[in-house]
């Protein structure tokens, strides 16, 4: 029993983690969860997108590695196998991965998934893709110093540069609702991040810049 609770203690603090982008954090709780429960499926997968999360490309492989040969490469770890080899910067082996999950019929995020193989065909527009995720780093410490217009900016150049980004999209849309007041553009930008991928929070996002618009 005390077992149970702690598990789901630290799932709890895990997928908080992951839904704040505190990647460390989740990581933390999650590797307490696999030494309890060992490599289950849920562990390997949530591991794997912690370490994706923090820049990790080798490491998420690694684990989505064991996890399709412990339980399956089902068509979500074909997703992010694709994502962590487009993240990559390799582009031989981000065209393999995405053409992989996208020749299974159940394939999540589709859409995401064909604009990112389209783009990997041009050598140009790809590099320019992984260029913009400096500027997307930068946008993050930006944005932890607390300097927001140059967040904005640097958010700005990173969803341009990788027009899949809905991660810097979904920025980009915070910024301009909370702090440049510009309602319209961020439901704009959601809308555009929301066409991607479809997330919660991104959903949440663009109802509330809709409603205070």
């Amino acid at each position: 029993m005390l077992k149970l609770l702690l598990l789901r203690a630290y799932e709890r603090l895990a997928l908080n983690g992951l839904a704040t982008g505190d990647y460390a954090k989740a990581e933390r709780w999650l590797r307490r969860i696999q030494a309890i429960e060992g490599e289950t499926r849920r562990v390997l997968h949530n591991l794997a997108l912690a370490r994706l999360a923090q820049a990790d490309f080798a490491g998420a492989e690694a684990l989505l590695a064991r996890l399709a040969d412990q339980h399956g490469e089902t068509p979500e770890v074909l997703r992010v196998r694709a994502e962590a080899a487009y993240l990559s910067g390799d582009r031989d082996s981000a065209r393999a991965r995405l053409a992989t999950a996208l020749k299974d019929p159940d394939c999540p995020d589709r859409t995401l998934l064909a604009r990112r193989a389209a783009l990997c065909e041009d050598a140009d527009a790809y590099a320019r893709a992984i260029a913009g995720k400096r500027d997307f780093a930068e946008g993050n410490a930006k944005l932890a110093a607390g300097d927001m217009d140059a967040a904005l900016a640097a958010f700005r150049r990173a969803a341009a540069a990788d027009p899949t980004d809905f991660v810097a999209l979904n920025n980009l849309g915070t910024l301009l609702m909370n702090h440049a007041r510009d309602h319209a553009a961020a439901a704009a930008v959601f809308e555009q991040a929301l066409a991607l991928a479809d997330q919660p929070i991104l959903r949440r996002n663009l109802a509330a810049a809709r409603e205070a618009g």
